[in-house]
């Protein structure tokens, strides 16, 4: 007799692929610039990026487009060794 609990079904990982294919989200530069304009005139962007990495973090959210999203924060929010030649960039 076939009794359904004895029967464990190997896990299945899901590949980022399988995710962008079964939740589509608006792609990632789309949502940075909106994210870019929503920022306050004069506040500091760097840290307005960084708060953002840590709301994606905390919600470990790992579908490729969030963490191309999260790729573009971390370039504005200064984690890279490239330095502003300028104050206003």
């Amino acid at each position: 007799m076939y009794d359904e609990d004895s029967v464990i079904a190997p896990a299945r990982r899901i590949t980022p692929a399988t995710m962008a294919k079964v939740s589509p989200l608006p792609p990632p530069e789309e949502v940075f610039a909106d994210w870019l304009i929503s920022v306050p005139h004069g506040a500091c962007i760097e840290e307005a990026a960084r708060r953002q990495i840590e709301v994606i973090d905390r919600r470990n959210l790992l579908h490729p487009d969030v963490q191309k999203l999260r790729l573009l924060l971390l370039a504005v929010a200064g984690a890279t060794h490239w330095s502003r030649p300028v104050s206003n960039l």
